[in-house]
């Protein structure tokens, strides 16, 4: 098992990502590339719309996607297959993300379960504005994982905090 120097398994962050690359490409044709990796260091999201869920069990933790309004409507726009001349609300945009993270941790979890990294998901919670942070549980570091919106270039980032529970 590898351990990066910050406590969090690698085995534990590659579904994560592995599931990102699949929610992106299934439900909005969009191919991602991981851009860069690094340990948050603050509470600060990455974009004006974070959807992030809880993973509870022998392994907890959370898990988050957040991006820019902008790339938010477009990936919402391809899930609902509305052409771009049409009005997409608010709400569906929130609820698009929200199944997007979704989508993201049942696929790690399908991933884990026959590994020792087991967890149920709770539902999601949408953050919206600029500027805003979200406080996670002490003693559980957190992976940050950039990915790049093909076409489009656009960015995103992947919050991942996990940890073996027992």
């Amino acid at each position: 098992m590898t351990t990066a120097s910050h406590g969090l398994k690698i085995e534990m962050i590659a579904p994560f990502i592995e599931g990102t690359k699949d929610t992106f490409s299934s439900v909005a044709s969009m191919q991602v590339r991981r851009r860069d990796v690094y340990l948050k260091r603050d509470h600060a999201m990455f974009g004006e719309i974070s959807a992030v869920i809880g993973l509870s069990g022998s392994t907890a933790g959370t898990c988050a996607v957040s991006m820019p309004t902008r790339l938010a409507v477009r990936v919402v726009r391809a899930m609902l297959m509305v052409p771009d001349d049409e009005t997409i609300s608010a709400r569906d945009v929130r609820d698009g993300v929200g199944e997007i993270v979704n989508m993201v941790a049942g696929r790690a979890k399908a991933i884990l379960s026959p590994t020792q990294y087991k967890f149920d998901l709770t539902l999601p919670t949408i953050i919206t504005g600029t500027s805003h942070e979200f406080y996670r549980g002490k003693g559980a570091p957190c992976m940050v994982v950039l990915f790049d919106a093909v076409p489009g270039g656009e960015s995103f980032a992947l919050d991942i905090s996990v940890a073996k529970i027992g």
